[in-house]
């Protein structure tokens, strides 16, 4: 659950499994003439869009920290508790892999990553790795894909969608995908400088892949107003690109007075519509409404 400050006296609340929907649109619209789209492109739709989705083990009846509030997802694995953690991650992987193991591999490599500082991609994140029970869910993970990869390259269609290159190209997208989410829903309004943590303008400068054979670049989301930003070099294939947020706000007092289901259930419900835009597009949005 991302938890942001909204005023003095309200909390703004998201929901990873929000959060994570808005990494599928992301995906479903990532590609244009310079961008090339993820291949396969339903897979690697599905797990940006699932790839969070164990979260709602959790969110679907939080708890409090000692200071009476819901745990912001950044730091959540001391938060809520080092098994809690690794188990949000082990049942939604296991209820992807269900449906499509080429989404369930890349999912896994993100659970990986959270704990591994993406996996090089991320060095400013925690590195979790040292420890015992992490290290047995990073090689439960390990040999999960290994299966999976096995039969998934028995798949003419996907042989060259299996190859070690192109498996580490499509991780890359997963955590772009992650980030821009992040950025889009951690804040409100969108020009807001109230969160002092995630994921910066430049996406924590993750590398960010173009197309076969092209160096990856870095993308900026230069944020105009309080719904709109211009994002360059542009990746999307639609300009300008509505996303739609829903939130929860509520009084922060009333966590500690009634607990966490009166202060989600008394709270305010919202989407609140953003939009990303080329620069000469952005206009455009105004006139959308």
């Amino acid at each position: 659950m991302m938890v942001c400050p909204y005023n003095q006296s309200d909390l703004l609340l998201i929901l990873q499994i929000d959060h994570s929907r808005i990494a599928g649109l992301l995906a479903a619209h990532w590609g244009n003439d310079r961008f090339a789209k993820p291949t396969p492109y339903s897979s690697m739709v599905l797990a940006a869009q699932e790839h969070d989705s164990g979260w709602w083990d959790w969110e679907i009846k939080p708890t409090v920290n000692e200071q009476g509030y819901p745990s912001d997802y950044i730091g959540s694995i001391k938060h809520l508790g080092q098994s809690v953690w690794l188990n949000l991650y082990r049942h939604g992987i296991e209820r992807l892999a269900a449906r499509d193991s080429y989404a369930a591999y890349h999912v896994s490599m993100h659970g990986e990553g959270l704990l591994t500082r993406g996996m090089g991609l991320l060095p400013s994140m925690p590195d979790y790795s040292g420890d015992p029970a992490v290290e047995e869910f990073i090689a439960e993970q390990k040999k999960l894909r290994a299966g999976w990869l096995r039969e998934l390259q028995k798949d003419q269609a996907l042989q060259e969608m299996t190859s070690d290159d192109h498996l580490w190209t499509n991780f890359k997208l997963m955590e772009v995908f992650d980030q821009f989410a992040q950025f889009v829903c951690n804040r409100y309004p969108f020009n807001s400088r109230a969160r002092k943590n995630g994921p910066t303008n430049k996406l924590s400068n993750v590398p960010v892949p173009v197309g076969p054979g092209q160096p990856d670049i870095t993308l900026t989301v230069d944020v105009q107003n309080e719904k709109e930003a211009i994002v360059h070099p542009y990746p999307f294939d639609v300009s300008p690109l509505g996303i739609f947020r829903r939130t929860a706000r509520t009084e922060s007092t009333l966590f500690r007075s009634r607990g966490i289901s009166a202060g989600l259930l008394q709270g305010q419900t919202d989407r609140y519509r953003l939009y990303v835009a080329r620069g000469l597009s952005l206009a455009l949005s105004a006139a959308a409404g």
